[in-house]
């Protein structure tokens, strides 16, 4: 019986090179179930492998994919036992899933070890994709990230990388690697630029559940524990919503590895230090959202007597000059163009011609629209009774066409499913949307639709409640009345339009200096 060390030693390709390894493949293959005939399919490929191992020198404990492109892409000389050439196939790649097959058998059998812990990978993708769920993505969604990130696994279990090699420079290699992989991932994917986001996200759960680099040495089930505490109370003393809830535990869990283990021993400078880390590669808006997101946990690791209760004020504010942008926004027309862009013969457009005219004509939000129900419309009153951030329920009245075009798409355009929810998607499952940026996706695609392809128009529901606010004070609208309707809590986040009143601003402008003669 021959072993690993005579399989690379031997000079001559006799039987040997086969033995014990091919009989008892073929033996392996017959015990789960491949039919006898198709047997042959798989020793022509085997053999072949062994010689060339045989021939350039290399074990059985190196094999990874870049020696399966090695073989497959070789000037082939190898010789069968008797001292014919072996053929290859036309397509080599026919070649490789029969290879990979018997490098499994080989490290089922314990003749070869691979440290990339496969299996545990796969227990914490299933982890993954749970907690996925449980944030409301769609199941289209969920599968996404299931076939990127199983596609990660088997080409880390390939490469015989660990869980503790993942890192940056892995994770660009598998981004750009010529893919021998198992069968259904060589179908290129319709999301070529959702591959990276959907794997780097899946690795930062990784570093969260302290089993990846990057991750300070806690306790995995303390952490969990205390971010589900966190998030209990964000929904009891806060009353904020899910999406906004999940938001301030990404940005916590980003801050873990800067902030250490112990919650009682942070102070101002490792907080300050923290978050300067935190901030090199963030924009001004999202270390705003960073700063606000550690204020809240540091109020409840307070509020349970884990650090100081004075540790919050120790935050320092990100600058931001009030006031000192423009909203962006769309002129009457403009608007009008992107509501007929619709196209009202099919249930699709009878959807979004409703979803724009609401956004349009009483400046909602797209969460407002995401969240409508059946029962929020009056149709007696003509009211529409709408929850703004705060949960606080208001009354709109419901103009005459975005009436219209609700009760077109309800009767004529909207699955006959047991759904409360106004606005469903148009495929089957005939289900509500994931999230609200899917109203801003229909606001996008309208905008294409109608031609309007300026850099500044780029939005989404936004841009539509914008334009509803400014086309109103244009005319003459007080503030206190596009406040009321925008349900602003204070006119002062209203004056922001008045930025955008081009005459007014024209009637009280003073001249410089130096244009008086």
């Amino acid at each position: 019986m021959s072993s690993k060390k005579d399989l690379t030693t031997a000079t001559s390709p006799d039987r040997n090179v086969f033995q014990p390894y091919l009989p008892e493949f073929l033996d392996h293959l017959a015990g789960i179930g491949v039919p006898k005939g198709r047997l042959k399919e798989f020793a022509g490929p085997v053999k072949h492998f062994l010689l060339w191992l045989n021939e350039s020198d290399r074990k059985l404990e190196d094999i990874d994919d870049d020696v399966l492109r090695c073989f497959r892409d070789h000037e082939c000389r190898c010789r069968r036992p008797k001292g014919e050439l072996f053929r290859l196939h036309a397509n080599r790649k026919s070649l490789i899933p029969k290879v990979r097959e018997f490098i499994r058998f080989l490290e089922i059998s314990c003749r070869v070890s691979n440290p990339s812990e496969f299996d545990t990978l796969r227990t914490l993708l299933a982890d993954f994709l749970s907690d996925l769920k449980e944030q409301g993505r769609a199941p289209a969604t969920v599968d996404t990230y299931r076939f990127h990130c199983d596609h990660f696994g088997v080409w880390l279990r390939q490469q015989r990388i660990p869980i503790a090699g993942i890192n940056n420079k892995a994770i660009e290699r598998f981004a750009t690697h010529d893919c021998i992989c198992e069968r259904k991932f060589l179908v290129k994917p319709t999301r070529n630029n959702f591959v990276l986001f959907a794997v780097r996200r899946f690795v930062r759960y990784l570093i969260m559940r302290g089993v990846a680099p990057g991750a300070p040495p806690i306790a995995i089930e303390e952490r969990f524990v205390e971010l589900s505490e966190f998030r209990s109370w964000l929904q009891t003393n806060r009353g904020i919503r899910q999406a906004t809830i999940q938001n301030h535990l990404r940005h916590v869990t980003g801050l873990f590895p800067y902030l250490g283990r112990d919650p009682a021993a942070y102070d101002a400078r490792s907080i300050k230090s923290a978050l300067l880390r935190r901030f090199e590669s963030r924009s001004r808006v999202e270390a705003q959202h960073i700063t606000v997101s550690l204020r809240m946990y540091l109020l409840f690791l307070a509020s349970i007597g884990r650090c100081a209760s004075a540790l919050a004020g120790a935050i320092p504010s990100v600058p931001r000059w009030r006031l000192s942008t423009l909203p962006r926004y769309m002129l009457s027309d403009d608007v009008e163009r992107v509501i007929a862009s619709c196209d009202v013969t099919t249930p699709t457009g009878l959807r979004d011609r409703a979803v724009l005219l609401l956004l349009a004509r009483l400046a909602l939000r797209g969460g407002d629209v995401f969240r409508l129900r059946l029962g929020d419309i009056d149709w007696d009153h003509s009211v529409l009774r709408v929850f703004g951030k705060s949960r606080r329920s208001v009354g709109l009245p419901l103009p005459q066409d975005a009436g219209d075009a609700l009760l077109s798409y309800i009767e004529h355009g909207r699955p006959r499913v047991q759904e409360e929810v106004v606005f469903l998607r148009a495929i089957p499952p005939y289900e509500p949307f994931a999230t609200s940026g899917a109203i801003s996706i229909i606001v996008r695609n309208a905008l294409k639709r109608a031609g309007i392809r300026n850099q500044e128009m780029r939005g989404g529901a936004y841009l539509l409640r914008h334009s509803a606010a400014t086309n109103l004070l244009r005319p003459g609208a007080t503030l206190e009345a596009i406040s009321s309707l925008l349900r602003h809590r204070s006119i002062e986040t209203t004056t922001i339009y008045a930025k955008v009143d081009t005459p007014m601003l024209e009637s009280v402008v003073q001249p410089w200096i130096g244009d008086v003669k």
